[in-house]
């Protein structure tokens, strides 16, 4: 399954990731005054669910595949494929569910204890901007 957004902008990736951190620290001003864009851009939670998950679930070149690294796959692509259904069909109520949904991802999964859900989805926004820094600077590099 491909991601929908091969690399998004820097300022989808601060967008995206601010959002998912102001619905897990409970912080509904700052979530209500992003809802307005997060409506607009209905792929774009989704977008930032793949930026989370597709590195924990891709098979890696490194080791060698086995029945659990495919399952392990299989079941990323269906949760994958749940948050771009929810995002498409009910894009104005999905973002709050879906930005819980990563941020319980990353809880459960990524963090060192459920509790460093928000540091770790910090950590992931700082790489995901460098990464999307990148990206323009190397294309406006390639324009030079």
């Amino acid at each position: 399954m491909p991601p929908i957004v091969p690399s998004l902008p820097l300022h989808l990736v601060q967008l995206g990731f601010d959002y998912v951190l102001a619905v897990e620290a409970g912080d509904d001003a700052t979530a209500a005054r992003l809802a307005p864009e997060m409506e607009q851009l209905p792929g774009l939670l989704p977008a930032i669910a793949e930026l989370v998950v597709f590195p924990v679930i891709a098979l890696s070149d490194d080791t060698d595949a086995c029945a659990d690294s495919f399952v392990l796959d299989e079941v990323g692509v269906l949760y994958l494929m749940a948050i771009r259904e929810w995002a498409t069909h009910a894009p104005a109520a999905a973002a709050p569910g879906i930005a819980r949904t990563i941020a319980h991802f990353v809880g459960q999964v990524l963090a060192d204890a459920p509790t460093d859900a928000a540091r770790t989805l910090r950590e992931l926004r700082a790489e995901e901007v460098a990464r999307a820094r990148a990206v323009v600077e190397n294309v406006v590099a390639l324009h030079r």
